[in-house]
């Protein structure tokens, strides 16, 4: 038996795939979460084989959720789920540590397939996050130079978002953005915001 657990905000979403999935002889659903909090005080502590999680929670991305969970047990396996299926969301979700992908524009039928494929130990990319994935513009070289956190501020500053912006969404002082931004357009040979977001739409990295 595949035991299963949900992390989505909207209960009718949580309560459709939980209809959905125990119907199925060899899938039971062990858990129900609204929240990120809640779900990793059980998770963190809980056996299960494969989670679903949507990325948009109201009070933690849910591939920061993932990464939490993670790092206590490292062979935590989960699908994530998007509205979007871009080949840059795809790829942070694959980074987190994400076994599977599914755009909600799936069908039902493809989240059963996608929880047994990654239950036996294999990924499932839906098709539209495969094709994404695998025609995206190769990022330019210099991006590799940059840290984990760097690369966090700069998706963000090429969104337009101001620093104070920044520092909210990453709960981390304005100051400190400042210098991740100086070491980014250090690092890149770049000038100011202006050049940054050029320098995006350039490389083609502004997809979402």
């Amino acid at each position: 038996m595949i035991s299963v657990a949900l992390v989505d905000d909207h209960i009718m979403v949580r309560s459709g795939f939980a209809q959905l999935l125990n119907v199925e002889q060899d899938i039971e659903v062990k858990g129900e979460f609204s929240s990120a909090k809640e779900a990793y005080a059980t998770l963190s502590r809980t056996d299960i084989d494969v989670a679903v999680i949507d990325i948009s929670m109201p009070d933690e991305s849910g591939l920061s959720l993932l990464e939490r969970l993670r790092k206590n047990n490292p062979a935590f396996r989960a699908i994530v789920l998007s509205i979007y299926d871009s080949a840059s969301f795809v790829s942070k979700a694959i980074e987190a540590g994400a076994s599977g992908y599914l755009s909600k524009r799936c069908g039902p039928g493809e989240l059963v397939t996608a929880i047994r494929t990654v239950a036996a130990g294999d990924r499932y990319l839906c098709a539209d996050a495969l094709f994404n994935l695998s025609n995206a513009p190769t990022a330019p070289k210099e991006l590799d130079e940059l840290t984990k956190r760097e690369r966090e501020v700069f998706d963000l500053l090429v969104q337009g978002k101001g620093v104070k912006e920044v520092a909210a969404e990453l709960t981390i002082s304005h100051k400190t953005i400042h210098v991740h931004r100086a070491n980014i357009l250090g690092k890149l040979g770049l000038s100011n915001n202006v050049e940054l977001i050029r320098y995006a739409l350039q490389h083609k990295l502004l997809v979402e």
